[in-house]
């Protein structure tokens, strides 16, 4: 299985590093490998992520990453969509998880 990152994702990406890095440059890196490793997590245990609550589509999962962080990916038979990241504490409304 393949992992695609939506425009909407790798934005969110780049917003939370440049937030982080304002204070601490080499956080705002581990924090990119993490959304990287767990990313590839999902190759091998698709399913391993929640079912998101708003949506309740089987399809639909959010995945914690150190735990302030949400990765929201979409299943299908050939990939994994990475719709988008969002912080854990963003209300689930579903405008800020379905790409642009």
């Amino acid at each position: 299985m393949r992992i695609v990152w939506s425009p909407t994702s790798q934005r969110k990406i780049e917003e939370i590093v440049d937030y982080i890095s304002k204070d601490n440059a080499d956080a705002s890196l581990a924090l990119v490998e993490k959304f990287e490793k767990r990313a590839q997590y999902l190759k091998e245990h698709p399913r391993s992520g929640q079912i998101v609550p708003d949506l309740n589509d089987e399809t639909v999962r959010q995945l914690v990453v150190h735990s302030n962080y949400l990765i929201i990916y979409e299943i299908s038979q050939e990939q994994i969509d990475i719709l988008t990241i969002r912080h854990a504490r963003q209300d689930e409304d579903e405008s800020n998880i379905m790409p642009e």
